[in-house]
């Protein structure tokens, strides 16, 4: 591995299995700085929560409707119901679906998409997009991230057919 001196510029050449992981103390041999190496501590990966779903609509009873419709099928529940609130919920929880109305406030669902698959690590999340209207919105969904949606009146008996479709893409 290799050090950078951070007074005099010298790299420096130092064997990591030689050190300990609270860290070792050395003197840079040019200037003579005390310099303290420590070991990268390696950050365990986080991995997509495979029942868990994001839901993120501005209309409460809207929001409710599908907690309880997803709940009752299994599924753990997070909310949100703006978009800036969304794109933080989806990088701290790791829900493999997000459920997103496609006109939320602050940021509407189709940035909050294009925004969290821009993010490497976050590819994998899909969006399932809840619109007033299939056909007003149908020429935007292949422009964002995907093209699944279920417009806000046939929620109830659509989601959880939406949802295994998108199950059985992944797998």
């Amino acid at each position: 591995m290799v050090v950078i001196c951070p007074s005099c510029k010298i790299r420096l050449k130092i064997d990591k299995e030689k050190h300990v992981a609270k860290g070792s103390v050395f003197k840079c041999p040019q200037c003579y700085k005390i310099l303290v190496f420590k070991k990268p501590v390696a950050i365990p990966e986080e991995e997509i929560d495979q029942g868990k779903i994001l839901v993120a609509h501005s209309d409460p009873a809207v929001m409710h409707e599908i907690t309880s419709l997803l709940t009752r099928n299994g599924y753990q529940t997070v909310t949100s119901s703006d978009g800036i609130a969304a794109i933080v919920r989806i990088i701290k929880e790791f829900p493999f679906l997000t459920i997103i109305e496609e006109d939320l406030p602050k940021i509407n669902g189709f940035e909050v998409c294009r925004r969290v698959k821009s993010k490497t690590k976050m590819k994998e999340v899909e969006f399932l997009f809840v619109v007033s209207n299939g056909e007003r919105y149908r020429e935007f969904l292949p422009l964002s991230c995907n093209n699944q949606y279920v417009e806000n009146n046939r929620i109830s008996e659509l989601l959880i057919e939406k949802i295994n479709e998108i199950k059985d893409t992944r797998n």
